[in-house]
């Protein structure tokens, strides 16, 4: 149907479908005025009808309420065509008044006189237009949530009218006085026979009508009943009579449409009926769905703690149709519990002792972390002390709330009546209590940081830290000329770069990105440093260095952390760099003599990943030349990944491209180049991670 789609194709179908219906009038026009039939003609005009039919068919499917798939719209419209089509055929018998007597001249009875020819030709345009909509919408009411079965038993039995239209028109062509699916013979019996059978079985497809609430059902129903008399009455073999004298084909189509949607509204009026008793579970179950999307809304929308609390009490009520409902908080560290927001009670105590009441509800639920269902509260010994504070409580419900493998709270809901809950309830209530942790945890952790202006002013000096943790300036070094900067995406980012004057002729330079941003990234740049700084002048190896931080890594931070890190010694007497990096981003090298870049990435994995055994085993160290005028740029992934407004990242080709075209200017001017390429490719995008740039070039 997607060939369908454009005004222009929409439009052509159009034209094509009048054109074919003017041109059968024309053609009826002047038979009826020769007086004169030729039976070849038959044929070919029954083909001009079929088709334009048919491209009538393409443009209906693509209109409003075919494409709808509201089924209360469906109904509606489903209403408004089967009136549609009683208007087409009742409307010209008291316009148009006319009798089919037939004809003495060998004419087929649409000749008989010209108000017959218009009558049957309006009476059949009209009401089969509305016939095609109606088995669209038929269509999409069987095929809601249906398989593949009842899509193959529906296209059958058009294929059985096809069939028999075909078998009609070979056995009676325009004679035939006596059609509507009565049967003459065996085989029309079996043709007709199948189809309605074929159309029972359909018309059990009915699985839209479990979707609708108790209030759609009423509704649907009695539309369904207004419906029905319509449907009867085109069902009625009269209603044809004029559709048959203008075209065979049309006149069965619509006969079939009609029965089947007649059979259609029997059924799904019955199945209405089956599904009313049960209609408020389905409510109910609704409710429920809208109140966990509520609550869910409430997660991201709400943050104060005590409006989470209070609106979680609220909800319960709802879902659950509960008399009194309130939320107890655990707190672990004073072994004690205080409910926190309450629906339907009488003031509750504000505070009770959790490791002294070890008979009581609270002590149950969370020494077990399971729920309790109580349908006769006067006989659950665990109850006694809320019975006797609340005497009008009989049936109960506990959830717990679970945290990390913590119960933090005890969510309750009660109604006055014994067995007022069922196993299903309290699958709900705890599905509703998951929901209700996450929002209480959100609003927790904004409620134990109220202080934002205080907590901005701690970032503002853990960024201070930071930035006295980079070098403050870069060092002057015979031989080489560095250039290098840190630009952090947050107050506090995770890049460091840093050196190890090892002697005067050897120069450890580093690298590193810690996994995240913000303080805790800080903290453990500033571990970093300390490390790489204490063990540097011990190990000559970039390799061993690497391992000895692995290892002091590993212990001292959780494993959600790791570092990327590049390590290089730039040795002057011997005129090479050696090297290792774990995880960290390629070295990019140009070299002085031949202008070629080259990027190096020597296997090697994050520290702190692993204890130790695969990380010495995958990690290398590598050794190069170093000539006159080579560029060493050291960067972090922040570079790279840097995007625009439209989300494009620079990208490593783009850095590359850059340190060729700037390789024979100073470190620092390499790094301005960089630094104002990035800024002008990013623009007004927010940044979103730490970048550090480090440029060493050979000087003499």
């Amino acid at each position: 149907m997607k060939l369908f789609t454009s005004k222009r194709t929409i439009a052509v179908l159009f034209f094509i479908s009048i054109l074919f219906l003017i041109f059968t009038l024309i053609i009826d026009l002047g038979f009826y005025y020769t007086r004169n039939y030729p039976s070849n003609v038959y044929g070919l005009r029954e083909f001009m009808i079929v088709f334009s039919f048919l491209f009538f068919s393409l443009l209906i499917y693509r209109q409003r309420y075919i494409q709808n798939k509201d089924i209360l719209f469906k109904i509606k419209s489903l209403f408004v065509a089967i009136l549609g089509v009683y208007l087409a055929t009742a409307l010209p018998k008291f316009l148009l008044p006319t009798h089919y007597n037939g004809t003495s001249e060998n004419l087929p009875v649409l000749f008989s006189s010209l108000l017959t020819l218009f009558h049957s030709t309006f009476v059949s345009i009209f009401a089969t237009l509305f016939f095609i909509a109606i088995l669209f919408i038929l269509r999409d009411l069987i095929y809601y949530k249906s398989k593949k079965g009842t899509r193959r038993a529906f296209l059958f039995s058009l294929i059985l009218l096809l069939i028999y239209i075909i078998y009609e028109h070979i056995q009676y062509g325009a004679s035939n006085p006596d059609w509507t699916f009565k049967g003459r013979n065996t085989f029309e019996w079996i043709l007709s026979g199948s189809m309605l059978f074929l159309m029972m079985i359909l018309s059990l497809r009915t699985a839209w009508v479990n979707y609708l609430n108790k209030r759609q059902k009423i509704i649907t129903f009695w539309v369904g009943v207004l419906i029905l008399p319509g449907a009867i009455a085109l069902s009625r073999s009269s209603t044809y009579q004029s559709i048959y004298y203008y075209s065979l084909t049309v006149a069965a189509f619509d006969a079939y449409v009609a029965y089947f949607i007649y059979i259609y509204i029997l059924f799904f009026l019955a199945s209405i009926l089956l599904h009313l008793p049960t209609a408020s579970i389905f409510d109910r179950k609704m409710t429920e769905i809208a109140s966990l999307h509520n609550l869910s809304r409430t997660i991201s929308s709400v943050l104060d703690y005590d409006t989470v609390l209070k609106k979680v009490t609220e909800l319960t009520t709802q879902v659950l149709s509960s008399d009194y409902c309130w939320l107890e908080m655990i707190n672990h560290s004073t072994r004690s519990s205080e409910i926190k927001s309450w629906q339907g009670l009488k003031k509750p105590s504000p505070e009770k002792k959790t490791d002294k009441d070890e008979n009581g509800l609270s002590h149950w639920v969370v020494q077990n972390k399971y729920s309790i269902l109580i349908n006769s509260v006067s006989k659950d010994t665990r109850a006694r002390a809320l019975k006797s504070r609340e005497r009008d409580l009989n049936s109960l419900l506990a959830v717990p709330l679970i945290s990390k493998g913590d119960v933090i709270g005890i969510l309750y809901a009660a109604k006055k009546t014994e067995f007022g809950f069922d196993n299903e309830d309290r699958e709900m209530l705890q599905a509703f209590a998951n929901q209700a942790t996450m929002a209480i945890e959100n609003a927790n952790l904004l409620k134990e940081s109220i202080e934002r202006e205080r907590l901005a002013q701690e970032l503002k000096v853990a960024h201070d830290t930071q930035l006295k943790l980079l070098p403050k300036e870069m060092p002057r070094f015979n031989g080489l000329d560095i250039g290098g900067v840190c630009m952090t995406a947050n107050e506090v980012g995770g890049d460091y770069y840093g050196f190890v004057s090892l002697d005067d002729s050897h120069l450890g330079i580093l690298m590193g990105d810690v996994s995240g941003k913000g303080i805790s990234a800080a903290f453990y740049m500033a571990e970093l440093k300390g490390i790489a700084e204490a063990y540097g002048k011990i190990y000559r190896s970039p390799k061993e260095l690497l391992m000895q931080i692995n290892s002091v890594l590993y212990r001292n931070t959780d494993r959600q952390t790791f570092v990327s890190l590049i390590y290089a010694i730039f040795d002057l007497e011997k005129n090479q760099v050696i090297f290792s990096r774990a995880g960290h981003c390629p070295l990019l090298i140009v070299s002085g003599k031949t202008g070629k870049l080259q990027a190096l990435q020597p296997p090697g994995i994050g520290l702190g990943l692993d204890e130790g055994p695969i990380f010495n085993r995958v990690l290398e160290e590598r050794k190069l030349s170093l000539q006159m005028n080579d560029v060493f740029l050291f960067y972090t992934d922040g570079v790279t990944e840097a995007r625009n407004p439209e989300g494009i990242e620079f990208g490593e080709a783009r850095l590359k491209a850059l340190l060729e075209k700037s390789s024979q200017k100073s470190a620092e001017e390499i790094r301005q180049d960089i630094v104002e390429q990035l800024v002008n490719f990013t623009s007004t995008a927010k940044r979103h991670d730490d970048l550090s740039i480090l440029v060493v070039r050979k000087t003499g």
